[in-house]
Protein backbone atom coordinates (compact mmCIF):
# COMPACT_ATOMS: atom_id res chain seq x y z
CA UNK A 1 0.00 0.00 0.00
CA UNK A 2 1.30 2.99 -1.35
CA UNK A 3 2.17 6.07 1.57
CA UNK A 4 -0.45 8.69 2.53
CA UNK A 5 1.44 12.23 2.20
CA UNK A 6 1.82 13.82 5.72
CA UNK A 7 1.14 17.26 4.49
CA UNK A 8 3.08 18.66 6.97
CA UNK A 9 3.43 22.55 7.35
CA UNK A 10 4.40 25.03 9.71
CA UNK A 11 1.78 26.35 11.91
CA UNK A 12 -0.78 23.34 11.17
CA UNK A 13 -2.47 21.54 14.12
CA UNK A 14 -1.50 17.52 14.07
CA UNK A 15 -2.98 14.84 15.91
CA UNK A 16 -0.16 12.17 16.16
CA UNK A 17 -0.74 8.86 17.42
CA UNK A 18 1.50 5.42 17.20
CA UNK A 19 0.98 1.87 18.82
CA UNK A 20 3.05 -0.82 19.75
CA UNK A 21 4.25 -3.31 17.29
CA UNK A 22 1.61 -5.68 17.05
CA UNK A 23 0.05 -3.59 20.31
CA UNK A 24 2.76 -4.40 22.50
CA UNK A 25 3.00 -2.70 25.62
CA UNK A 26 5.42 -0.16 25.02
CA UNK A 27 5.19 1.71 29.06
CA UNK A 28 5.52 -0.91 31.18
CA UNK A 29 5.97 1.63 34.49
CA UNK A 30 6.43 4.90 35.49
CA UNK A 31 10.24 5.32 34.42
CA UNK A 32 9.16 4.20 30.66
CA UNK A 33 6.16 6.97 30.61
CA UNK A 34 8.10 9.96 32.40
CA UNK A 35 11.49 9.47 29.95
CA UNK A 36 9.32 9.60 26.97
CA UNK A 37 7.98 12.58 28.23
CA UNK A 38 11.01 14.01 28.67
CA UNK A 39 12.35 13.15 25.72
CA UNK A 40 9.14 14.60 23.92
CA UNK A 41 9.87 17.87 26.53
CA UNK A 42 13.46 18.26 25.12
CA UNK A 43 12.67 17.95 21.19
CA UNK A 44 9.73 20.39 21.45
CA UNK A 45 11.75 22.78 22.72
CA UNK A 46 15.02 21.93 20.37
CA UNK A 47 13.05 21.58 17.28
CA UNK A 48 10.37 24.56 18.05
CA UNK A 49 7.14 22.74 18.40
CA UNK A 50 4.12 23.09 20.12
CA UNK A 51 2.58 20.71 22.71
CA UNK A 52 -1.16 21.46 22.94
CA UNK A 53 -2.14 17.93 24.41
CA UNK A 54 -0.86 14.50 25.06
CA UNK A 55 -1.93 11.40 26.31
CA UNK A 56 0.52 8.02 27.04
CA UNK A 57 -1.00 5.12 27.48
CA UNK A 58 0.29 1.56 28.21
CA UNK A 59 0.42 0.39 24.06
CA UNK A 60 -0.40 3.82 22.55
CA UNK A 61 0.26 7.83 22.70
CA UNK A 62 -1.75 10.55 21.12
CA UNK A 63 -0.29 14.11 20.57
CA UNK A 64 -1.28 17.26 19.51
CA UNK A 65 0.98 19.01 18.15
CA UNK A 66 2.32 22.22 16.43
CA UNK A 67 5.16 22.69 14.50
CA UNK A 68 6.56 26.16 14.28
CA UNK A 69 9.26 25.39 11.38
CA UNK A 70 8.87 23.32 8.33
CA UNK A 71 9.89 19.76 8.74
CA UNK A 72 10.49 20.20 12.72
CA UNK A 73 7.83 17.84 13.15
CA UNK A 74 9.00 14.96 11.46
CA UNK A 75 12.28 15.96 13.16
CA UNK A 76 10.95 15.80 16.46
CA UNK A 77 8.97 12.58 15.87
CA UNK A 78 12.14 10.57 14.46
CA UNK A 79 14.66 11.65 17.47
CA UNK A 80 11.56 10.82 19.93
CA UNK A 81 10.92 7.61 18.73
CA UNK A 82 14.01 6.16 18.25
CA UNK A 83 15.51 7.71 21.03
CA UNK A 84 13.03 5.68 22.92
CA UNK A 85 13.61 2.39 21.10
CA UNK A 86 17.42 2.84 22.22
CA UNK A 87 16.21 3.15 25.91
CA UNK A 88 14.00 0.42 25.87
CA UNK A 89 16.07 -1.79 24.71
CA UNK A 90 19.22 -1.09 26.54
CA UNK A 91 16.69 -1.25 29.79
CA UNK A 92 14.87 -4.67 28.95
CA UNK A 93 18.00 -6.45 26.88
CA UNK A 94 15.56 -6.64 24.00
CA UNK A 95 16.17 -5.75 20.02
CA UNK A 96 13.56 -5.77 16.87
CA UNK A 97 10.98 -2.98 16.55
CA UNK A 98 9.08 -1.82 18.94
CA UNK A 99 6.51 0.59 17.46
CA UNK A 100 4.26 -0.47 14.90
CA UNK A 101 5.64 1.82 12.30
CA UNK A 102 5.71 5.22 11.33
CA UNK A 103 3.92 7.32 13.16
CA UNK A 104 0.22 8.39 11.92
CA UNK A 105 -0.59 12.35 11.84
CA UNK A 106 -3.81 14.12 10.94
CA UNK A 107 -3.72 18.10 10.20
CA UNK A 108 -6.52 19.44 12.32
CA UNK A 109 -9.08 22.79 11.48
CA UNK A 110 -8.52 24.95 14.45
CA UNK A 111 -12.43 26.09 14.39
CA UNK A 112 -14.09 23.10 14.24
CA UNK A 113 -12.19 20.48 15.62
CA UNK A 114 -8.95 21.74 17.67
CA UNK A 115 -10.90 21.77 20.94
CA UNK A 116 -12.87 18.50 20.72
CA UNK A 117 -9.37 16.72 19.67
CA UNK A 118 -7.96 17.91 23.20
CA UNK A 119 -10.69 16.65 24.83
CA UNK A 120 -10.29 13.61 22.93
CA UNK A 121 -7.16 13.15 23.93
CA UNK A 122 -7.15 14.05 27.20
CA UNK A 123 -9.94 11.11 28.18
CA UNK A 124 -8.46 8.55 27.33
CA UNK A 125 -7.65 7.31 29.46
CA UNK A 126 -10.90 7.85 30.82
CA UNK A 127 -12.31 5.88 27.73
CA UNK A 128 -10.22 3.05 28.36
CA UNK A 129 -11.32 3.15 32.40
CA UNK A 130 -8.02 3.05 33.38
CA UNK A 131 -9.54 5.99 35.76
CA UNK A 132 -12.59 7.43 37.43
CA UNK A 133 -11.40 10.79 36.76
CA UNK A 134 -9.75 12.08 33.19
CA UNK A 135 -6.83 14.22 35.51
CA UNK A 136 -6.34 11.12 37.41
CA UNK A 137 -4.29 9.92 34.55
CA UNK A 138 -0.48 10.49 35.76
CA UNK A 139 0.80 10.78 31.75
CA UNK A 140 -2.21 12.90 30.67
CA UNK A 141 -1.97 16.71 29.71
CA UNK A 142 -5.28 17.28 31.19
CA UNK A 143 -3.32 16.76 34.91
CA UNK A 144 -0.70 18.62 34.05
CA UNK A 145 -3.16 21.77 33.54
CA UNK A 146 -4.95 20.92 36.93
CA UNK A 147 -1.29 20.29 38.82
CA UNK A 148 1.35 22.59 36.79
CA UNK A 149 3.55 19.80 37.61
CA UNK A 150 5.11 19.32 34.40
CA UNK A 151 6.39 22.17 31.88
CA UNK A 152 5.36 20.52 28.36
CA UNK A 153 2.17 22.08 26.92
CA UNK A 154 2.22 25.49 24.91
CA UNK A 155 -0.97 27.71 25.55
CA UNK A 156 -4.13 26.83 23.49
CA UNK A 157 -5.11 28.61 20.60
CA UNK A 158 -8.47 29.01 22.45
CA UNK A 159 -8.48 29.63 26.04
CA UNK A 160 -10.02 26.70 28.40
CA UNK A 161 -12.00 28.20 30.98
CA UNK A 162 -12.10 26.71 34.57
CA UNK A 163 -14.75 24.21 33.82
CA UNK A 164 -12.35 22.49 31.03
CA UNK A 165 -12.19 19.78 33.30
CA UNK A 166 -15.35 18.93 34.00
CA UNK A 167 -15.98 19.17 30.34
CA UNK A 168 -13.08 16.87 29.31
CA UNK A 169 -14.69 14.24 31.34
CA UNK A 170 -18.35 14.65 30.03
CA UNK A 171 -18.58 11.94 27.33
CA UNK A 172 -18.23 12.92 23.85
CA UNK A 173 -20.90 12.18 21.37
CA UNK A 174 -20.75 9.12 19.39
CA UNK A 175 -20.76 11.40 16.52
CA UNK A 176 -18.36 13.08 17.10
CA UNK A 177 -16.30 10.11 18.16
CA UNK A 178 -16.91 8.47 14.74
CA UNK A 179 -15.77 11.53 13.00
CA UNK A 180 -12.07 11.66 14.82
CA UNK A 181 -11.85 7.16 14.62
CA UNK A 182 -12.61 8.33 10.72
CA UNK A 183 -9.58 10.58 10.38
CA UNK A 184 -7.44 8.04 12.35
CA UNK A 185 -8.60 5.50 10.24
CA UNK A 186 -8.06 7.18 6.72
CA UNK A 187 -5.14 9.02 7.73
CA UNK A 188 -7.67 12.07 6.59
CA UNK A 189 -7.51 16.04 7.39
CA UNK A 190 -10.06 16.94 10.55
CA UNK A 191 -12.36 19.36 10.11
CA UNK A 192 -15.34 20.51 8.02
CA UNK A 193 -16.31 19.28 4.73
CA UNK A 194 -14.82 22.39 2.44
CA UNK A 195 -11.73 22.83 4.71
CA UNK A 196 -10.96 18.91 4.27
CA UNK A 197 -11.26 18.68 0.93
CA UNK A 198 -9.69 22.22 0.49
CA UNK A 199 -6.70 20.67 2.81
CA UNK A 200 -6.45 17.27 0.89
CA UNK A 201 -6.17 18.75 -2.19
CA UNK A 202 -3.55 20.95 -1.21
CA UNK A 203 -1.39 18.24 -0.04
CA UNK A 204 -2.37 15.57 -2.45
CA UNK A 205 -4.71 13.28 0.48
CA UNK A 206 -7.45 13.46 -1.77
CA UNK A 207 -7.59 9.58 -1.45
CA UNK A 208 -8.04 9.91 2.37
CA UNK A 209 -11.60 11.26 2.31
CA UNK A 210 -12.90 7.85 -0.05
CA UNK A 211 -16.09 6.38 2.17
CA UNK A 212 -14.90 3.35 3.84
CA UNK A 213 -16.32 0.65 6.15
CA UNK A 214 -17.45 1.58 9.67
CA UNK A 215 -14.66 2.78 11.63
CA UNK A 216 -12.43 0.90 14.07
CA UNK A 217 -12.09 2.25 17.81
CA UNK A 218 -8.61 3.62 18.43
CA UNK A 219 -9.19 4.73 22.01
Amino acid sequence: MPRIPRGEMAGGIYHIINRGNMRMQVFDDKEDYVYFLDLLEKASNRERVEVHAYCLMPNHFHLLLVPKEANSLSRLMQWVMTSYVRYYHKKNRTSGHIWQGRYKSFIVEKESYYLTLIRYIEANALRAKLVRRAENWEYGSLKEREQKHRSLLSETYIKLDDTWAEYANTPIREGELETIRNSVNRQAPLGQAQWQVETATKHGMLSTLNQRGRPRKEG
